[in-house]
């Protein structure tokens, strides 16, 4: 008997070591080497005549990125003065099964997620919903024991709220979760009891959870709930055909699969749920969609121009310094020098996201109307796929077009 009860606590307890650190055990096994034909397979989009040269150059380009990333699949898409200009996609969505990736597929955006909370947002500035100096305490209840956080601290990660942390779950990692909350204010009981990082407003940390508090305020002054009016008032506002919150309890047959890629092997990604950050890192969507996102920046056509510099104007802490990361509301801010050799600055608006199994990025270019987004399902824990390195090249192709047109 003794050996028995002996043997089931010793299986307990590596169960339990299991369960705790399933995301490390997973690294051991399940490792296939990518075939070649991932690299082979090319779906032509939308490809303007105009613009014919430029995107040649682009493909190359994409098709270069894809192999030495090691990405399974690659999804582009460009728009200018709100004309889709170019859509292009390669690799599959799905290596075992052979499936194709065209630019419907949908891919985890990670926090490009914030972005797209962003412009729902901007529109509850704009009717009155919200206002961005009122505190979340104004809203809720929740939070009381903490010292006033406002909107628009929340929205620019100065309200102290911390980031993804250990925890008494399994895995004990927050970021690869895989409970499912049934609501968003079920979520906040992650974080909302934690000591601030530091007062509201004196400095700045980036952390995902200050959307999920964001998303609760916008879930409550809405009827039909967050990601209702997301639906409603901006997905189908601006035609998002192919976006929207990555509820693994359904199936989507244009999903990628999120992988892992190691020096030339792949496997599918741990499962995580993201029902506990919507609106910070749970949606899906494409490239053909996102630029329709960062076109509502440059276009007037769903929040006017005040709303548009609200929520696009880098952040002050209380010392009156722009915040370190230029970090407007769910957006960065830059003029860069790093395009075109530094003939120029370019003013470029922006996020990306990196998620389990998925890395996205999304440029707005105001000076040019000019909107690039990529995305591929391949996650980026390590921080070693340099989006950005990627796609200044490719916006500089259209940036140099569009100069020698608006000069003529």
């Amino acid at each position: 008997m003794k050996k028995i009860i002996l043997l089931l606590g010793l299986l307990s307890l590596g169960w339990l070591i299991y369960a705790l650190f399933e995301p490390i055990f997973n690294n051991f096994s399940g490792w296939e080497q990518i075939p070649d034909e991932v690299y082979l397979q090319k779906f032509e989009g939308t490809q303007d005549e105009i613009y014919l040269a430029e995107i040649e150059q682009s493909k190359s380009l994409i098709d270069s990125i894809q192999k030495s990333s090691q990405s399974p699949s690659i999804s582009i898409a460009a728009m200018i003065n709100g004309k889709m200009v170019w859509t292009y996609a390669v690799g599959f969505q799905d290596i075992a099964n052979r499936i194709k990736a065209d630019t419907s597929t949908q891919y985890r955006i990670g926090s490009t997620s914030k972005a797209l909370s962003s412009i729902g947002l901007g529109l509850l500035f704009q009717n009155g919903k919200l206002n961005p100096d009122s505190s979340i305490q104004y809203y809720t209840n929740r939070f009381k024991d903490k010292p006033k956080i406002s909107i628009r601290q929340l929205a620019s990660h100065q309200s102290g709220i911390r980031n993804y942390s250990s925890c008494l779950c399994f895995p004990i990692w927050e970021y690869y979760r895989n409970k499912h909350f049934n609501s968003i204010e079920e979520s906040l009981n992650e974080f909302e009891s934690d000591e601030l990082l530091f007062e509201p407003g004196e400095n700045f940390a980036y952390s995902s959870f200050n959307f999920t508090a964001l998303s609760y305020a916008m879930d409550i002054v809405n009827p039909e709930g967050y990601l209702g009016f997301m639906q409603q008032k901006v997905c189908d506002a601006i035609k998002l055909n192919n976006t929207r919150p990555d509820d693994t309890n359904k199936t989507l047959e244009s999903r990628s699969i999120p992988y892992e890629i190691y020096d030339n092997y792949f496997k599918r990604t741990i499962d995580v749920d993201l029902s506990h950050k919507w609106a910070s890192g749970g949606f899906l969507s494409t490239p053909s969609d996102l630029v329709k996102v960062g076109n509502v920046l440059v276009s007037g056509n769903l929040l006017n121009e005040k709303t548009i510099k609200t929520i696009t104007t880098p952040q002050q802490l209380n010392n009156g310094k722009i915040n370190e990361q230029n970090y407007a509301m769910g957006w960065r801010h830059d003029y860069s020098n790093n395009y075109l050799d530094g003939e120029i600055e370019v003013e470029v608006i922006h996020h990306g996201g990196m998620a389990v199994g998925g890395t996205t990025l999304l440029l707005v270019f105001p000076e040019y109307q000019l909107v690039i987004a990529l995305s591929t399902n391949k996650g980026d824990q390590q921080g070693n796929f340099k989006l950005f390195d990627y796609v200044v090249p490719i916006a500089e192709l259209f940036i140099t077009k569009l100069r020698i047109s608006n000069s003529m």
